[in-house]
This record gives C-alpha cells, sequence and structure tokens, in this order.
C-alpha cells in the first residue's frame, strides 16, 4: 500500500522529521491560493504513486502568480506513466547546498531491513546506484537486534562526515527506522534528504509503502490510501477476501498458494502466453471459496481461460472440484475451464471434474497445454 508525498512527509513531520511548509492543492484556484501564503516562490509538486515524475516534468518551480498558475494548470493536464494528476503539493522552495539519498527496505533474501544511503540524492539516484554503485552504502540490520549506532559508522566514514554533520543525519536515520519499524513498511525513503544553506537538514521528498498484510492494524495509514489507484480486480479481490495481482494477459490463474501461481505463471510464459490475473485461494478451500473466486475472476474482460492448479495438503481436491462444477453454469461458452488437481482426495476429485465434463491434468505441464490448445482453438 502506498501513500502520497503529502501524507509520507505528514508522518515525518508527527516523528520529528523536518519537512518544508507546503500544503495540498486540489485544484488551480487552490494552488494559487496556497503559493500566495508563500509569496509565490513554490514547488509545484505533482502527487502520484509511479516513481520518475521529476524526469517526466512533474515537479515545477515557479516564483510569480502567473508562472503557478500557469504551471497548476499544466500539472492538472498531465499524466505521469499513465497515472493523472488530481492533486498537487504546493511547497515552499529551499535553498539547497547538498542533496543525499536515505532509505530503509527489506532484504528478503538475507532475512533483513536494509539501511541505503548515498551523497548523490535525487532524480538521478537508479543511474547513480547502477553505474556508480561504490557512491551508494548499504548497510543489513538485524530485524531482531534493530538500528544501532554501529549500523550508522559505515555511513558517516564512507561520506566523510565531520562530527556536526553525523549529529544532524543520525537522529533522521534513527527516526525514519522507527517510522519503517512501526509502520510496517517495506519501503521508507527520502530522496532527497537536503543539506540547506542555513545549516538545516530537511526531507525534501518523502516514500512510504506499507505490507498490505498489515493493513488491519494500521488504521491510521489506511485512511490516508487512495483507494481510487488500486487496480480494479486488485480491489474487487481484496474486498472478496483475495489476493488478486492483475496482469496484461488472458488466462486466470487459480492456485493454492503464490509459489505455485508464479510457477504456473513461469511454465504459461514458456509457451508464449500471459496470465490476465493471478488469484491465491490460500489453503483448506472450500467449495464456496472457489465459486467465489471463479466470480472474481469473470469479472476481468480480458479473461479468456480459467487455469485452476491445485496441490492439496490441507486443501482438498475434492472440494475445489465441487466448487468448480457448481461454477459451470455462470462460465461463459467462450471462457474455457482447465484443471490440474494434485494430492488429498485426488481421486474424488477426478470424479466430480469427470462428471461435470472436465478432465482434470495430472502435471503443471498438461495443464498449460490443455490452455494452449484451447486458446488455439485446438479443443
Amino acid at each position: 500500500m502506498k501513500i502520497y508525498e503529502y501524507q509520507a512527509k505528514e508522518v515525518f513531520a508527527e516523528n520529528g522529521i523536518e519537512t518544508p511548509s507546503g500544503q495540498l492543492a486540489l485544484s488551480v484556484k487552490e494552488a494559487v491560493e496556497k503559493a500566495e501564503e508563500l509569496d509565490y516562490k513554490v514547488a509545484l509538486k505533482s502527487q502520484v504513486h509511479v516513481g520518475g515524475r521529476g524526469k517526466a516534468g512533474g515537479i515545477k518551480f515557479a516564483s510569480t502568480k502567473e508562472e503557478v498558475e500557469k504551471m497548476a494548470e499544466d500539472l492538472f493536464n498531465m499524466k505521469i506513466k499513465g497515472e493523472e494528476v488530481n492533486r498537487l503539493l504546493i511547497e515552499e522552495q529551499q535553498e539547497i547546498k547538498e542533496e543525499y539519498y536515505l532509505g530503509l527496505t527489506l532484504n528478503r533474501s538475507k532475512k533483513t531491513d536494509t539501511l541505503i544511503f548515498s551523497r548523490s540524492g535525487g532524480m538521478d539516484i537508479e543511474e547513480v546506484a547502477a553505474e556508480t554503485p561504490e557512491k551508494v552504502v548499504k548497510v543489513d540490520i538485524d530485524p531482531v537486534l534493530g538500528l544501532q549506532n554501529f549500523h550508522l559508522t559505515p555511513v558517516a566514514k564512507a561520506f566523510d562526515f565531520d562530527k556536526e554533520m553525523s549529529k544532524k543525519v543520525a537522529p533522521i536515520v534513527k527516526k525514519l527506522y522507527e517510522i519503517y519499524k512501526n509502520s510496517d513498511c517495506l519501503l521508507v525513503e527520502i530522496n532527497p534528504l537536503a543539506l540547506l544553506t542555513d545549516g538545516s537538514v530537511k526531507a525534501l521528498d518523502g516514500k512510504l509503502e506499507m505490507d498490505d498484510n498489515a493493513r488491519y492494524r494500521q488504521p491510521k495509514l489506511l485512511t490516508m490510501w487512495d483507494e481510487e489507484k488500486e487496480e480494479e480486480m486488485e480491489l474487487i479481490g481484496r474486498q472478496a477476501g483475495f489476493v488478486v495481482i492483475k496482469l496484461s494477459g488472458n488466462v486466470s490463474i487459480i492456485s493454492n498458494g503464490a509459489g505455485l501461481a508464479i510457477s504456473t505463471l513461469d511454465s504459461l510464459q514458456r509457451h508464449g502466453i500471459n496470465a490476465a490475473n493471478i488469484l491465491d485461494l490460500s489453503g483448506g478451500a472450500t467449495s464456496e471459496k472457489v465459486q467465489k473466486a471463479v466470480d472474481v475472476v469473470l469479472q476481468d474482460s480480458d479473461v479468456k481461460s480459467i487455469l485452476f492448479n491445485i496441490f492439496g495438503g490441507i486443501t482438498r481436491c475434492d472440494e475445489i472440484a465441487a466448487g468448480v462444477s457448481a461454477s459451470l453454469k455462470k462460465v461463459p461458452a467462450d471462457i474455457s475451464i482447465v484443471c490440474r488437481l494434485q494430492g488429498t482426495n485426488r481421486e474424488e476429485g477426478i470424479k466430480i471434474l469427470k462428471e461435470a465434463g472436465l478432465e482434470a491434468a495430472s502435471d503443471l505441464e498438461e495443464v498449460v497445454e490443455k490452455v494452449v490448445k484451447t486458446l488455439k482453438g485446438g479443443e
């Protein structure tokens, strides 16, 4: 779950990280009014969830009323990577001496949190990381131990911070880490973290991405979430109690487990077929839950085939088959259903499917080949 920059900055400010003065504007008129309070010397910043807005022209700097009005109008008429701009952050311009990148993220392979710092902050941080990785310091943090003072030493040494600068940056890192942990974040970053000409250090931009699985214990952040920005299919799935990922193909993958879904996706792609969506049933799915899942994926107009890939443990193949059988009457004739069943009560499941006019595949390759044939009109 992502929130906008202005919302991330609200979280920063509440936790003692200094940010520039600014206000949200939802129209050109509001943008001019907010800018007037700052004597029109402002940054107009598009509020979108996609990255790269600076290079796309989504941030502009004005110094007069006329400039604010013209720039705000231009920004509200923009699309950045397909996302419409419908709100602007009107912010006081800052006199910048140096820009840094500061971020915290989850390193799944190492099972650690990772502190990332670079003296080359700003729009080109991706290029800096790719072309000059020595300019980026990464420090792994044991999530049980948490952030300690010794984690900050490599940062200070790498960038030759004097004692005064270290005293300014260290508290910000610690506060950002507290936000990262307490808000169940997958990513939190400040880019740039700026040293200003007056000697102060401020967060000039902010990004916060929360783990969707932690929504229930983050009610305050949940109020900041813009539901309209979520993919329609993903929203429909979540409201029905499923994790759904919307993709760009024409096959719906329904499986009991994310790993099984991804292996199915890979196998389809090896045959030149892309998935329209992935729906995870999780464990122990009942016939009713399967029917509900079919209802969800049928709302995706891109779907031409529904592929069930089930490996039964606590999930019973006969329950899956019963759900599939009961769903057949509501599946349009031009949408095929193919199934692979393995595991608990497989034989019973195969029998139920056979009675419904469906033949179950025994392995992944076979079920994918069935999809290929149905999409090409072979069956």
